[in-house]
Protein backbone atom coordinates (compact mmCIF):
# COMPACT_ATOMS: atom_id res chain seq x y z
CA UNK A 1 0.00 0.00 0.00
CA UNK A 2 1.42 3.36 -0.95
CA UNK A 3 1.70 6.24 1.55
CA UNK A 4 -1.26 8.18 0.08
CA UNK A 5 -3.54 5.16 0.42
CA UNK A 6 -2.42 4.74 4.04
CA UNK A 7 -3.28 8.36 4.78
CA UNK A 8 -6.71 7.97 3.15
CA UNK A 9 -7.35 4.78 5.14
CA UNK A 10 -6.22 6.45 8.37
CA UNK A 11 -8.44 9.46 7.63
CA UNK A 12 -11.44 7.21 6.97
CA UNK A 13 -10.79 5.32 10.21
CA UNK A 14 -10.46 8.51 12.24
CA UNK A 15 -13.61 9.94 10.66
CA UNK A 16 -15.41 6.74 11.66
CA UNK A 17 -14.35 7.44 15.24
CA UNK A 18 -15.75 10.95 15.05
CA UNK A 19 -12.35 12.65 14.70
CA UNK A 20 -12.34 15.72 12.44
CA UNK A 21 -9.49 17.43 10.68
CA UNK A 22 -8.60 21.05 11.39
CA UNK A 23 -10.18 22.12 8.09
CA UNK A 24 -13.40 20.25 8.91
CA UNK A 25 -13.52 21.74 12.39
CA UNK A 26 -12.97 25.27 11.06
CA UNK A 27 -15.75 24.85 8.51
CA UNK A 28 -18.15 23.72 11.24
CA UNK A 29 -17.74 26.96 13.19
CA UNK A 30 -17.21 27.40 16.93
CA UNK A 31 -18.18 24.58 19.24
CA UNK A 32 -20.65 25.72 21.89
CA UNK A 33 -19.33 25.46 25.43
CA UNK A 34 -20.85 22.84 27.66
CA UNK A 35 -22.79 24.35 30.53
CA UNK A 36 -20.90 24.28 33.80
CA UNK A 37 -22.62 22.33 36.52
CA UNK A 38 -24.08 24.41 39.29
CA UNK A 39 -22.96 21.74 41.75
CA UNK A 40 -19.65 22.45 43.50
CA UNK A 41 -16.75 20.17 42.69
CA UNK A 42 -15.93 17.67 45.44
CA UNK A 43 -12.28 16.79 46.03
CA UNK A 44 -10.73 14.23 48.34
CA UNK A 45 -7.05 14.76 49.15
CA UNK A 46 -4.73 12.01 50.32
CA UNK A 47 -2.12 13.03 52.91
CA UNK A 48 -0.02 10.00 53.81
CA UNK A 49 3.66 10.74 53.17
CA UNK A 50 5.00 13.44 55.51
CA UNK A 51 4.32 16.66 57.36
CA UNK A 52 5.82 18.52 54.40
CA UNK A 53 3.24 16.91 52.11
CA UNK A 54 0.49 17.81 54.59
CA UNK A 55 1.59 21.44 54.64
CA UNK A 56 1.80 21.59 50.84
CA UNK A 57 -1.63 19.98 50.54
CA UNK A 58 -3.27 22.41 52.96
CA UNK A 59 -1.72 25.36 51.13
CA UNK A 60 -3.16 23.92 47.90
CA UNK A 61 -6.60 23.70 49.48
CA UNK A 62 -6.35 27.32 50.71
CA UNK A 63 -5.34 28.51 47.24
CA UNK A 64 -8.15 26.65 45.51
CA UNK A 65 -10.76 27.91 47.98
CA UNK A 66 -9.64 31.48 47.24
CA UNK A 67 -10.42 30.82 43.56
CA UNK A 68 -13.62 28.85 44.16
CA UNK A 69 -15.07 29.05 47.70
CA UNK A 70 -17.84 26.61 46.73
CA UNK A 71 -15.48 23.67 46.21
CA UNK A 72 -15.78 20.93 48.79
CA UNK A 73 -12.74 19.20 50.26
CA UNK A 74 -12.17 16.17 52.43
CA UNK A 75 -8.59 15.66 53.58
CA UNK A 76 -7.77 12.07 54.57
CA UNK A 77 -4.70 11.58 56.75
CA UNK A 78 -2.93 8.31 57.40
CA UNK A 79 0.46 6.63 57.40
CA UNK A 80 3.58 8.71 57.96
CA UNK A 81 1.63 11.98 57.76
CA UNK A 82 -0.99 11.27 60.44
CA UNK A 83 0.91 13.61 62.77
CA UNK A 84 -0.52 16.72 61.12
CA UNK A 85 -3.89 15.81 62.67
CA UNK A 86 -2.51 15.60 66.20
CA UNK A 87 -2.66 18.34 68.83
CA UNK A 88 0.52 20.41 68.87
CA UNK A 89 1.79 19.30 65.44
CA UNK A 90 3.86 21.95 63.69
CA UNK A 91 4.32 22.80 60.03
CA UNK A 92 7.84 22.70 58.57
CA UNK A 93 7.89 26.49 59.19
CA UNK A 94 7.10 26.03 62.89
CA UNK A 95 3.46 27.16 62.96
CA UNK A 96 0.77 24.94 64.44
CA UNK A 97 -1.19 22.88 61.93
CA UNK A 98 -4.21 23.47 64.16
CA UNK A 99 -4.46 27.09 63.02
CA UNK A 100 -4.46 26.18 59.32
CA UNK A 101 -6.85 23.30 59.87
CA UNK A 102 -9.21 25.44 61.97
CA UNK A 103 -9.35 28.09 59.25
CA UNK A 104 -10.02 25.48 56.56
CA UNK A 105 -12.64 23.71 58.69
CA UNK A 106 -14.43 27.06 59.06
CA UNK A 107 -14.63 27.09 55.24
CA UNK A 108 -16.22 23.63 55.19
CA UNK A 109 -13.15 21.43 54.72
CA UNK A 110 -13.48 18.06 56.47
CA UNK A 111 -10.56 16.17 58.00
CA UNK A 112 -10.51 12.40 58.44
CA UNK A 113 -7.97 10.32 60.35
CA UNK A 114 -7.31 6.64 59.70
CA UNK A 115 -8.09 4.41 62.68
CA UNK A 116 -5.76 1.69 61.34
CA UNK A 117 -2.82 4.11 61.46
CA UNK A 118 -3.74 5.33 64.95
CA UNK A 119 -3.93 1.74 66.17
CA UNK A 120 -0.72 0.62 64.44
CA UNK A 121 1.24 3.60 65.80
CA UNK A 122 -0.37 3.36 69.27
CA UNK A 123 -1.66 6.93 69.06
CA UNK A 124 -4.48 7.61 71.53
CA UNK A 125 -7.59 8.99 69.86
CA UNK A 126 -7.69 11.89 72.31
CA UNK A 127 -4.52 13.28 70.69
CA UNK A 128 -6.47 14.12 67.52
CA UNK A 129 -7.42 17.71 66.89
CA UNK A 130 -11.11 18.54 67.32
CA UNK A 131 -11.69 18.98 63.57
CA UNK A 132 -10.64 15.41 62.73
CA UNK A 133 -13.09 12.55 62.60
CA UNK A 134 -11.94 8.95 62.64
CA UNK A 135 -12.61 6.62 59.71
CA UNK A 136 -11.90 2.87 59.85
CA UNK A 137 -9.24 2.97 57.11
CA UNK A 138 -7.82 5.89 55.15
CA UNK A 139 -7.42 4.00 51.87
CA UNK A 140 -10.95 2.63 52.14
CA UNK A 141 -12.26 6.17 52.68
CA UNK A 142 -10.43 7.40 49.56
CA UNK A 143 -11.85 4.60 47.42
CA UNK A 144 -15.36 5.04 48.82
CA UNK A 145 -15.38 8.79 48.14
CA UNK A 146 -14.04 8.31 44.62
CA UNK A 147 -16.81 5.79 43.95
CA UNK A 148 -19.26 8.49 45.04
CA UNK A 149 -17.92 10.94 42.46
CA UNK A 150 -15.26 12.81 44.45
CA UNK A 151 -12.15 13.85 42.51
CA UNK A 152 -8.90 12.51 43.96
CA UNK A 153 -5.64 14.42 44.41
CA UNK A 154 -2.41 13.77 46.24
CA UNK A 155 0.02 16.66 46.57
Amino acid sequence: MNPRDRIKLLGAGLAGLGVTTRAQAQSQGPVPAKPISSEPWKVVMQISDSLEQAYEGLINVQNVLELDPKMQFIVVGYGNAIGFLLNGAKTPQGALFEGMIGNLANQGVQFKACNNTLTFLNIPKDRLILEATIVPAGVYELVKLQSEGWYYIKP
